[in-house]
């Protein structure tokens, strides 16, 4: 009863404005992926946060709003262990996409502020198409309308509705698969779509390069890691794991020359990561790790400090959104 009260009072404007003026202190994380226009895109468009107008139009607000500050200073407010007296606003970026140097790096600059960009460091080395978007191709150019994969208890009639929320949905479903690797996953629905990403698709530039995150690095960004291949920690086991999140931490402290102290869980929803996820990052000396869960951090201790909330920004969320968003996590 209290959920459906609360869902209902969400929906009135007084009752929003009234629990945004009496917000609570904490650290307010907001993560981005991609910057740019969705509509350009032949691979996942639901990766993209927001345009760059948008983009500058949330920065303003979350300087109006928040006291804006780092992960370097979160990591110093951790260690003197100081009670979170203000409401702090943190960006973040996951993936290490190349319109985050080209879009975002820029405008952060601009406005005097910093962020974080989460570095999975095998598309940094090995530049590929990463799963998701590699799928979002292939869901575009499927000869089939509908989609069905092994172990699904249902199809996906993509001929119906948008083609952006047909890759949503199928995306959810082949992350909720854990009998199969991921590159099981992309030759079944080659298989079923009948068809393949050519050549000169693949060699598409989508990522970073180490230039560009060392420059990044030395203008005040925090860079951490996304681990090595970014597949799911849930997936894999404990082994795969301590790989994924070690040898990404050595790889961006090689070329860089800086101790690397923070990490984002690839995908970051509560069935992405486990306790023993968590156990493993503070054994390989990360500091603070990052989810995808939405929620304020109202304090940051021992408790929590391997699976900090991040509200999610996506479509070109409105000021009036991000409002919505942060009061129902109030």
């Amino acid at each position: 009863m209290m959920k459906l009260v609360k869902k209902v009072l969400s929906k009135l404007p007084l009752w929003v404005n009234y629990q945004w003026n009496n917000r609570t202190n904490g650290i307010y994380c907001f993560n981005y992926h991609r910057i740019g226009n969705a509509n350009n895109t032949c691979f996942d468009p639901n990766i993209f946060s927001a345009s760059e107008l948008e983009f500058t139009k949330q920065l303003k607000f979350y300087q109006q709003h928040f006291k804006v500050i780092s992960v370097d200073e979160l990591l110093d407010m951790v260690k003197e262990n100081k009670a979170i007296k203000h409401r702090y606003a943190i960006i973040t970026f996951d993936d290490g996409y190349i319109d985050n140097y080209e879009i975002a790096y820029p405008i952060l600059q601009q406005h005097g502020l910093s962020a974080a960009f989460y570095i999975a460091t095998d598309y940094i080395d090995l530049p590929q198409i990463p799963w998701w978007d590699e799928i979002a191709w292939l869901v575009r150019h499927s000869k089939k309308t509908k989609i069905k994969l092994k172990g699904w208890s249902m199809s996906i009639d993509i001929s119906k509705g948008t083609i952006k929320g047909s890759i949503q949905s199928i995306l959810k479903l082949i992350k909720q698969e854990k009998n199969q690797t991921m590159t099981e996953k992309i030759k079944d629905l080659e298989s079923y779509c009948q068809c393949k990403m050519p050549d000169n698709i693949r060699r598409s530039k989508l990522f970073l390069n180490w230039p560009q995150i060392k420059e990044m690095s030395e203008n005040g960004m925090h860079i951490g890691s996304h681990t090595l291949s970014h597949r799911i920690l849930s997936h894999l086991t404990e082994k795969e794991q301590h790989i994924e999140l070690t040898q990404s931490k050595q790889k961006i402290e090689g070329c860089l020359n800086k101790k690397i102290t923070t990490i984002a869980y690839p995908v970051g929803d509560k069935n992405t990561f486990t306790t023993a996820t968590q156990k493993l990052a503070r054994q390989a000396n990360y500091q603070l790790a990052f989810s995808y869960i939405s929620g304020i951090n109202k304090t940051v201790n021992h408790k929590n400090q391997y699976q900090l909330n991040r509200f999610p920004v996506f479509d070109g969320c409105s000021i009036k959104q991000l409002k919505s968003i942060i009061v129902n996590d109030n």
